[in-house]
């Protein structure tokens, strides 16, 4: 896991209302053992949200998996007998790797964060709905994922009907962008509406990366050039460096 995107330093943690609602169903999904989604636009902070949450945990509370690509009922498979601890060599058998998981998730409670869950096809869902439905094991499942993944999970009855909660992230409101970037980072500190309303526009579209991408750029021209807030010259020079701006909300 990475914490501020581009490793942003000086970047303070703001807890925006889409974060604490995140980190409040997390706290409930892992107290019930139950199965829930965070899903939205590229971007937007779910990954960063969900690090932040798992912060409050205990160690060795969590596990999480990443996938990407399209990856079969035998990636899913492979992923989870790691991490659970079982090793990175599975036994030939898929039965036998079966049972090794369920008794690896009956050990002790814990939540199972699956990152990218929109590359997942159906079979891959209904295998992590099998683990998670047997009466032996004990751990809540966390989907993260962009485009489509709510959707896949709504269209599957037997997962929409387990989903304890989802929230959408959405990107930021210009009134959500006015409130939140200048404590963000001290470069924006005194900076009018206008102007932080100007670069959102242009550049950021309230999409949290875009921020952290046009940030990482002007706080090195401010330090290069000696400032501790951007001005127009600043402005000028990131928009050069992005080509004029970031086009959309990706």
């Amino acid at each position: 896991m990475s914490g501020h995107f581009l490793n942003l330093k000086e970047a303070a943690i703001v807890a925006t209302e889409q974060l604490l609602d995140a980190q409040a169903m997390i706290s409930e999904a892992v107290e019930a053992q139950a199965m829930v989604a965070i899903h939205g636009a590229a971007g937007t902070g779910k990954s960063f949200a969900v690090e932040q949450a798992l912060i409050d945990l205990p160690a060795r509370s969590w596990v999480w998996m990443d996938f990407r690509c399209r990856p079969t009922l035998r990636d899913v498979r492979h992923a989870l007998h790691r991490a659970t601890g079982l090793g990175s060599i599975l036994a030939a058998d898929a039965f036998g790797v079966d049972m090794a998981l369920k008794a690896a998730l009956a050990d002790r409670p814990r939540l199972v964060v699956i990152d990218e869950a929109q590359w997942l096809n159906r079979e891959c869902f209904e295998y992590l709905r099998h683990l998670h439905d047997d009466l032996d094991t004990q751990f809540s499942l966390l989907f993260v994922g962009g485009a489509g993944c709510y959707e896949v999970l709504r269209r599957e009855p037997m997962l929409d009907s387990r989903l304890y909660a989802h929230i959408r992230f959405e990107p930021l409101s210009l009134d959500q962008v006015l409130a939140v970037i200048p404590v963000y980072h001290s470069i924006y500190g005194g900076v009018s509406d206008d102007v932080v309303a100007q670069i959102d526009r242009r550049c950021a579209h309230g999409n949290f990366r875009n921020w952290a991408k046009f940030t990482h750029h002007a706080a090195r021209f401010c330090a290069e050039s000696g400032r501790e807030v951007i001005d127009d010259e600043v402005i000028r020079n990131v928009y050069r460096g992005l080509g004029g701006g970031v086009s959309g909300g990706q």
